[in-house]
């Protein structure tokens, strides 16, 4: 079975699920939260703002960093991968899907790039909203077209080295709360890495996303390649784990 196969069925399994709510519900209250906060700021911002700052550079860095988006990226895409593995548990379908003609890293594989897909999904709808914000405010400055799909890339980039982990992690549990906990336990533990060890944020992999943002943290060349190594790493061995536990 063609991995392109496997990665529709995923995506057909997840039909009635409960994930595709949670890639609603997230960026529509990201959106909410901007705009209650620039409706009520947005003078305030603008006067305190570093100069060459433009509403979309506030609105951005709003987001990404008083809201809390930069740090909590990573906690959403461990909830993806706990909805997109929970469904094989719940129905108990792990027998059938391994019945047909297909390997099990393939299938392994496949829940790995649904997972990459729908957390870019719940990325890009956030920045949908961020825009909508942008234009609803009626911003005086042209938007930002290329500064705000460079952070979707950026984000996109940023976190293949923690849906890699989660991966491993949502195929290892079979109970699904326990990948969020330690997702949740990844994200606040960030916050402190981040600002107490700088130095040491740039190989843990629940900070990556937090330097995304491009107007503090212009380069990001080393968190790049971190973010590529460790996925390719967790990758290898969640599949080696993957192909030797007993899932019937």
């Amino acid at each position: 079975m063609k991995i392109t196969t496997l990665l529709w069925l995923e995506l057909y399994k997840q039909k009635k699920g409960w994930i595709w709510l949670f890639l609603v519900v997230i960026p529509s209250g990201t959106t909410l939260a901007m705009f209650l906060d620039f409706t009520i700021r947005y003078d305030y911002l603008l006067d305190t703002a570093q100069p060459g700052f433009s509403s979309w550079d506030l609105l951005l860095l709003e987001n990404h960093r008083i809201l809390g988006w930069g740090l909590f990226v990573p906690m959403f895409i461990g909830i993806i991968y706990a909805f997109l593995y929970q469904v094989e548990e719940s129905q108990n379908s792990w027998k059938k899907i391994l019945s047909l003609p297909v390997q099990r890293e393939s299938v392994y594989v496949s829940k790995f790039l649904v997972g990459v897909v729908l957390s870019s999904l719940l990325i890009l709808l956030n920045m949908l909203g961020l825009l909508l914000v942008g234009k609803i405010m009626n911003f005086p400055e042209q938007i930002e077209w290329g500064k705000y799909f460079s952070y979707v890339g950026k984000q996109i980039l940023m976190i293949l080295a923690v849906a890699s982990i989660h991966n491993w992690l949502s195929s290892y549990f079979k109970n699904m709360i326990i990948p969020i906990v330690i997702g949740f336990a990844g994200v606040i533990l960030s916050s402190f890495v981040i600002f107490s060890f700088p130095e040491t944020a740039t190989v843990y992999p629940y900070a990556f996303v937090f330097f995304t943002d491009g107007l503090v943290y212009q380069e990001q060349t080393e968190v790049f390649r971190n973010s590529v190594i460790l996925m390719l790493l967790f990758l290898g061995l969640g599949t080696w784990h993957f192909k030797r536990k007993d899932i019937l």
